[in-house]
């Protein structure tokens, strides 16, 4: 684009200088007219040029914000669950099946 806009300059200091030179009308005419041609042919690179990057923009925004939302989601599945405070009532009861006392084998 750099290249495109450096030509471009060069192209109107020849045109000038083509108006300045001392020729015949039809040779300047013809001059021009390359010119002219050359010109258009860079205009048109520079703006597809132009057109394709704001296009690979949008397309690496796109992307980048699909990775978000892909590492967004992995957290969520991998974060740990959240700590809950369980508070066990005051007093528990023994239960028989664990209270029973010890009988000695008789085998």
């Amino acid at each position: 684009m750099a290249t495109n806009q450096w030509l471009l300059a060069h192209i109107a200091r020849g045109e000038r200088q083509i108006f300045e030179a001392d020729l015949e009308i039809k040779e300047q005419l013809v001059l021009v007219n390359y010119a002219s041609v050359y010109r258009v042919r860079l205009e048109r690179s520079f703006t597809s040029a132009l057109h394709q990057l704001k296009q690979a923009q949008k397309e690496r925004q796109a992307r980048q914000r699909q990775q978000t939302q892909t590492a967004k989601a992995v957290q969520a599945e991998h974060a740990a669950p959240p700590h809950l405070n369980y508070v066990m009532s005051a007093s528990t009861e023994a239960h028989p099946a664990f209270t029973s006392p010890i009988t000695p084998d008789s085998r």
